[in-house]
């Protein structure tokens, strides 16, 4: 299999992407890192991961999306949308995004990531549906279909609520096509 490049300027869009999703005009430092993820034998024998800069990656490799997010007001903000765009060279690893959990006094938050399949217009929970037209007995009918994790745009946390100096940190994982 030949080895290919990630071009760097699609990382770079995917952080200038995920910047203007999630901050608006709102003060929220954003940083999106990616790291390709590499099993290895630690001294013990057992299998751990590494991670690696992106830089070099081939097909079927996984890439580790890391996107932190600081909200630098003094202030607290309202709906802060930390939005990962997957980029069209890879595909969403099924499982990988999980929800963020946010220490709330006593009690614990946990904002569960939405997908999208439509670039980011719409987003919702597993198992996602699109209609698609068809014709059958010469009718043109609509239709429900699954669509797979692999077809995946975009993932978004929606915070409530984002407290003054707070630092959150979203991941998901992504294979190369």
């Amino acid at each position: 299999m030949k080895a290919r490049y990630l071009r760097r300027w699609s990382f770079g869009l995917v952080l200038m992407i995920a910047g203007l999703v999630a901050v608006a005009s709102s003060p929220v430092q954003l940083t999106l890192t990616s790291f390709k993820v590499v099993l290895a034998t630690n001294e013990q024998g057992e299998r751990v991961e590494r991670f690696l800069p992106a830089v070099q990656v081939a097909p079927g490799d996984v890439i580790e999306w890391r996107l932190s997010a600081l909200n630098t007001a003094e202030a607290a903000l309202n709906t802060v949308e930390l939005v990962i765009p997957i980029p069209p060279e890879t595909y969403y690893l099924q499982g990988s995004a999980v929800p963020l959990v946010l220490k709330r006094g006593e009690r614990e938050i946990a904002v569960a990531p939405r997908f999208s399949f439509d670039g980011g217009k719409t987003y919702g929970v597993p198992p996602l549906y699109r209609e698609v037209k068809e014709v059958v007995n010469g009718k043109e009918v609509t239709k429900k279909v699954l669509v797979p994790p692999e077809d995946y745009t975009h993932v978004r946390w929606l915070l409530e609520v984002m407290n003054p100096g707070e630092q959150v940190e979203v991941t998901l994982r992504t294979v190369v096509r």
